[in-house]
């Protein structure tokens, strides 16, 4: 090999370790997400189904786990309404139309909308205001007398 061929070579090699260096964990980084993927759901906890009255509806929080460069986390608002002693119905917060946050007016028995004057039953349902769809719902369970809900089950809101 001549002095040509080995700074050609040098030259490609050096290319090609910077290549993977970058690559590599950019790589990671995009693919991450699917790599952990347990088959889609991300069931977190709500809080014990005794904290719930049965019939009424309940704020509640739930911690939600960002990902990016920096973990972190943040809480996502819930209401929570225990329709039987041992079912829970949990509402997403946000409203369907602009995904505003939507409030709980217990003396009513109504959701409301305050960006649009949305109003939403007790069952989520669409009542007046722009919203045509209903609030949405979380797949829930209860286990151990904890209930829990899969985050993945509805849309990512704002």
């Amino acid at each position: 090999m001549n002095k040509r061929g080995f700074s050609k070579l040098l030259v490609v090699g050096g290319g090609l370790a910077v290549a993977g260096t970058v690559g590599v964990p950019a790589l990671l980084t995009v693919l991450s997400p699917s790599l952990e993927s347990d088959g889609g759901a991300n069931w977190q906890p709500v809080g014990e189904l005794d904290k719930f009255p049965l019939g009424e509806v309940a704020k509640a929080l739930v911690p939600v786990p960002q990902e990016g460069w920096v973990r972190s986390l943040r809480q996502k608002g819930l209401f929570v309404l225990r329709e039987l002693e041992n079912e829970v119905v949990v509402y997403s917060r946000s409203c369907t139309d602009l995904s505003c946050p939507v409030t709980w007016d217990a003396g009513s028995e109504w959701f409301f909308c305050p960006c649009h004057g949305g109003v939403f039953s007790k069952e989520g349902e669409p009542k007046a205001g722009p919203p045509k769809d209903p609030l949405y719902r979380y797949a829930t369970r209860v286990r151990s007398g904890v209930v829990e809900i899969d985050l993945n089950s509805v849309p990512p809101m704002i």
